[in-house]
C-alpha cells in the first residue's frame, strides 16, 4: 500500500508539474518579442512608386516606405525579410503570420480597421479619375454611378472600396494585383468609361498620356485619407514600436528627407513651434 501512494503521490505531482493552465493573449509571446529576439523582421510589401519601387532586374527595393523602414531595423539591430504582397491579400498575410507589417502605403478606411491595425499616418493622399479626354459626363464623383456606367478598379485599392461602397448602379471591372494603370488601359481601349486610382498614381498616367484622358479630379482629389502601414490587430507592442519610430523620424526631419529623395509630394499636417 505504501508503495502504491508513493507512485500516486510521484504521479499527481508530475501532473502538476506539466499541466499548465492555456495561454491568456497577454501571455502569448507578441510579434515584437519574437522579432526582438530573432534580429529579424518579415515586411510586406506592394509595389507603389514613390513609395516602393521594384528594379526588375536585380529585385532591389528602393522608395520612401523602404528607407523609413529599414532606417528602423537598422537603428534597432534587425534584418529585413521582404514578401511582396497585393492590395486584396495584405490582411490576409499579416493574419497568418507571413509577415509582421505591411509597409504598403495604405488608406486607412472604416472596414480595413476592423482587420488590421494601423500606424500613425505617414502622410495623407486622396484619389481620382480617369476619363478619356472628350468625355464631360462626370462632374462629381456622385455623378459616376450610374447604370450604363463602367468603372475599373483594383482589387482592394481604395478606389475599389469607395466603389463598394457608395455605387450602387454602375458596373465594375475588378483588376487583380497592384497595378492601377490596367484600370487606366480599359479607359484607353474602351472597356471602361472610368477608372479609379490614387490621386498621385492617375497623375503619372496623365502626363504620359496627355492628349488621350484627363485626369478628372487632379485639382480636388475626392475621398483625402491618412496614409499609414498596418499590423495584424492583436499585435499592440510592435504597433507602439512602429507609432514611436515613425514619431521619431518625423520629428527629425528624416521623412520628408526619404520623401524628398524618392521625389514624392505627398500631404502632411503642417507644424509649427512656439517658443514662450
Amino acid at each position: 500500500m505504501l508503495r502504491i501512494a508513493l507512485i500516486v503521490s510521484i504521479c499527481f505531482s508530475f501532473f502538476l508539474l506539466n499541466c499548465k493552465p492555456p495561454q491568456t493573449q497577454s501571455q502569448k509571446v507578441n510579434s515584437l518579442s519574437r522579432i526582438s529576439e530573432t534580429k529579424t523582421i518579415k515586411v510586406g510589401y506592394i509595389v507603389f512608386p514613390p513609395c516602393v519601387v521594384k528594379d526588375l532586374q536585380n529585385q532591389t527595393l528602393s522608395g520612401h516606405n523602404i528607407a523609413t523602414i529599414e532606417e528602423i531595423a537598422k537603428e534597432a539591430g534587425w534584418k529585413i525579410e521582404y514578401v511582396e504582397t497585393t492590395w486584396a491579400t495584405f490582411s490576409a498575410g499579416l493574419s497568418t503570420g507571413e509577415f509582421d507589417v505591411s509597409i504598403a502605403p495604405t488608406f486607412v478606411t472604416v472596414p480595413r480597421a476592423l482587420s488590421v491595425s494601423f500606424t500613425r499616418p505617414l502622410f495623407y493622399a486622396g484619389n481620382s479619375a480617369i476619363v478619356k479626354k472628350a468625355d464631360n459626363r462626370f462632374a462629381t464623383i456622385q455623378s459616376i454611378d450610374q447604370p450604363n456606367v463602367t468603372v475599373a478598379v483594383t482589387d482592394g485599392e481604395a478606389g475599389h472600396e469607395y466603389a463598394k461602397t457608395n455605387f450602387k448602379q454602375a458596373k465594375l471591372i475588378v483588376h487583380s494585383g497592384a497595378d492601377q494603370s490596367l484600370t487606366f488601359q480599359d479607359v484607353l481601349t474602351g472597356r471602361a468609361d472610368i477608372a479609379l486610382g490614387d490621386a498621385y498614381v492617375t497623375a503619372q498616367f496623365a502626363k504620359q498620356h496627355p492628349d488621350q484622358i484627363t485626369d478628372l479630379f487632379s485639382s480636388a482629389p475626392y475621398n483625402l485619407t491618412p496614409v499609414s502601414w498596418a499590423v495584424k490587430s492583436e499585435d499592440t507592442a510592435l504597433l507602439q514600436f512602429l507609432d514611436s519610430s515613425i514619431e521619431a523620424l518625423e520629428s527629425q526631419g528624416r521623412l520628408l528627407e526619404f520623401e524628398k529623395t524618392a521625389g514624392a509630394h505627398w500631404l502632411h499636417i503642417k507644424k509649427e513651434w512656439e517658443v514662450f
